[in-house]
Order: structure tokens, then C-alpha cells, then sequence
């Protein structure tokens, strides 16, 4: 799983870029997860998601 820009984080990433890795991460764990043939996998992948979510909703209040 490599973010699409190729790129890390660092001190001159804006809102806009960490925002959009955020969405990536959720949707690809989302796609892990139907993806998934092992229920638990299924189970973890799904949480992840879940989690990222929740980060991503509390840093953009």
C-alpha cells in the first residue's frame, strides 16, 4: 500500500495533503477488508478503517 503521491509526511505537508492521505488510508483499508477471505482480517481491516475515521473527523473540528 504506497500512497499514489510517493511522497512522506513531513513539517511543509498542508491540511489539504494530510486530509487526502487520510482518505486513501481509509479506503484502501476498506478495500482490504472486502477483500478479505479470513473473517478476523475482515474484522481488522474494518476497525482500522473505523479508527482512521474517527482521527480523521477529530483533527478536521
Amino acid at each position: 500500500m504506497e500512497h499514489p503521491s510517493g511522497t512522506t509526511l513531513g513539517p511543509t505537508t498542508t491540511v489539504a495533503e494530510r486530509q487526502a492521505r487520510a482518505d486513501w488510508l481509509i479506503t484502501e483499508f476498506g478495500r482490504l477488508a472486502a477483500q478479505a477471505e479470513d473473517p478476523r482480517d475482515k474484522a481488522r481491516f474494518r476497525r482500522t478503517a473505523d479508527s482512521l475515521v474517527r482521527l480523521a473527523i477529530a483533527f478536521r473540528s
